[in-house]
């Protein structure tokens, strides 16, 4: 979990974000990518899923992220699921937004 991502490279990394940066990225990285696939960051609050972003990766080894806005009410603890196309759990990744 970051700040941002900039050139591919995660930026302040931590696991309790301020309401006051705007929003927060999960980046994640494969390597190997045996073929062309995709995988999903589920993004949860308070255990109720809030967003699900669909993410292409491609041989020979991938990153991507994905990122969310965030608003006054999404203060709490978080976390996104990263799975692949049939629903197995690559990482389970828990932070925070405060004030």
């Amino acid at each position: 979990m970051c700040e941002g991502i900039k050139e591919y490279i995660p930026q302040n990394q931590a696991i309790v974000f301020s309401m006051t940066i705007g929003k927060v990225s999960c980046f994640t990285s494969f390597d190997p990518v045996p073929e062309k696939t995709f995988i999903y960051h589920n993004w949860f609050f308070r255990d109720k899923l809030s967003t699900r972003i669909k993410l292409s990766l491609q041989p020979p080894c991938w990153s991507t992220f994905s990122s969310i806005q965030l608003r006054e009410a999404d203060k709490g603890p978080w976390r996104v699921e990263v799975i692949d196309q049939k629903g197995n759990v690559f990482d389970t990744i828990r932070f925070s937004i405060t004030d």
